[in-house]
């Protein structure tokens, strides 16, 4: 008996390399959950496809395209397989790609997608080994419209409160100069008269003709964004509800509060509620993506609007330490790692990738005081998805191709590293950029992938 404890115990001390003591910790777990958070044109469909590629390739090359990502060593990959969550259409993988390989940018997303990434590992235990040729992990993700993300503080307010902060935040830059025509509209709009079907419908119109043209000039904080994106869930036009200006709101009693308030606390529990309980209540582990890039080409307010819209959403995820003695079955499941991500990178001169990391952290600010009272771990990273871009003339100069096929080379002005160093009128040209003839080949140099997904696999 003695002989056979021993050599177990030197069957357990053998270990491969040092890539297995990693391999080996993570299949302690059986499952990742990754909510993936991005608003909308953050880059969250362009992210999925590379990634499934480049993993891909991973299995069935011998180049490996993601050398950084050491908690999935290459040589112990046996196998990759994409695979529906049970009552979820399947994330389009194919129809990215011979959209991507016709010249064409993907799809945005219409509608939540959820699948299962599920890798067979080939043991790394000499003593595993007499068990199983191999085991699964499984990372479940949810794609889904950016516009419903902005949706969820509203499950904190009522009616009053939402409609009195919405209009508010309408007399603001950047929204102010895109809420003029709506506003004076409203000014018109004969509240005397009891709300009926077709009054109602003219009133949403307008108010989704507002957002519809903020959204066209880069303003993330839009509610609610379900208006923008329809949902066989929730009926707008019958169901839908728009802010009123304070005159009204004030008066609970007034037959237009009383209908949206009613349509809204339909909205809450038919929509909004099943919604944040059934796609962003089980993560335990986030990544944020943002587009700076596109902030950057509208105005130092935008960027403002939008470290206001990531304080605004930490509310609306539970958030604590992954501590061995808070267990999941009492406290349920809570997000204790969080990466914080810039998309779009390849759209910025290398050279300044520094001060866009610092401006990243300026801007997450707001939303770091919460995850480090709650003791939750996080980090930032740079990631373009595809490369679009080619060094210019000069390390501030990048050469693309544009939409229209003609060959650009343009040169920036220095990146601001934080939000105050950013002139109020100050704005950087907007890259639109052709989808490259050599995609696959452009996708195989995404830049920080590997990086992210060790951070994010690695517990």
């Amino acid at each position: 008996m003695k002989t056979l404890f021993n050599k177990v115990e030197q069957a357990f001390s053998r270990l491969v390399n040092e890539g297995a003591e990693q391999l080996d910790a993570l299949l302690r777990r059986e499952s990742h959950d990754i909510i993936i958070t991005g608003l909308s044109r953050s880059g969250k469909t362009m992210f999925f496809t590379t990634l499934m590629s480049l993993l891909g390739q991973r299995v069935n090359q011998t180049i490996d395209p993601l050398p950084l990502l050491k908690a999935l060593p290459q040589p112990f990959i046996a196998s990759f397989e994409l695979r529906p969550i049970p009552g979820e259409p399947l994330f389009p993988l194919d129809q990215c790609l011979n959209q991507l390989q016709n010249g064409q940018w993907p799809h945005s997303t219409d509608q939540i997608y959820g699948f299962e990434l599920v890798i067979q590992l080939k043991q790394t235990h000499p003593l595993k080994r007499v068990f199983a040729s191999s085991s699964e992990v499984v990372f479940h993700f949810y794609d889904y419209p950016g516009e419903w993300l902005t949706d969820l503080p509203m499950l904190q307010m009522d009616f009053i409160e939402w409609s009195n902060t919405a209009w508010s935040q309408q007399c603001n830059p950047p929204q102010k100069f895109y809420a003029q025509d709506w506003q004076a509209w409203v000014a018109n709009f004969d509240f005397d008269g009891a709300p009926t079907e077709d009054s109602i419908n003219l009133y949403i119109e307008a108010y989704r003709d507002y957002l519809k043209t903020a959204k066209s000039y880069g303003i993330t904080l839009l509610q609610p964004g379900t208006l923008l994106v329809e949902t066989p869930v929730w009926d707008w036009q019958t169901q839908g509800f728009a802010p009123l200006p304070s005159h009204i709101s004030s008066d609970p009693s007034h037959p237009w509060t009383q209908c949206f308030q009613q349509h809204y606390q339909n909205f809450q529990q038919d929509w909004l509620r099943p919604l944040q309980e059934n796609y962003f209540s089980k993560a335990d582990k986030q990544i944020i993506l943002l587009d700076l890039h596109e902030g950057l080409s509208h105005s130092r307010a935008h960027l403002a609007q939008l470290k206001e819209t990531l304080s605004n959403l930490a509310n609306s995820f539970v958030y604590g330490a992954n501590k061995w003695y808070k267990p999941k079955i009492l406290f349920g499941e809570q997000i204790s790692k969080v990466a914080f991500v810039a998309t779009k990178v390849d759209l910025i001169p290398p050279v300044e990738h520094d001060h866009l990391m610092q401006l990243l952290q300026d801007l997450t600010s707001g939303v770091r005081c919460h995850l480090k009272a709650q003791q939750v771990e996080f980090q930032h990273f740079l990631l373009s998805a595809i490369q679009v871009t080619n060094p210019g003339e000069h390390p501030n100069c990048l050469r693309f191709t544009d939409e229209a096929g003609q060959y650009q080379e343009w040169c920036f002005d220095p990146i601001p590293n934080t939000l105050k160093a950013l002139e109020d009128n100050h704005i950087y040209p907007a890259i639109k950029a052709a989808v490259p003839k050599d995609v696959l080949a452009r996708m195989n140099h995404a830049q920080g992938i590997d990086k992210l997904m060790d951070y994010i696999i690695q517990s």
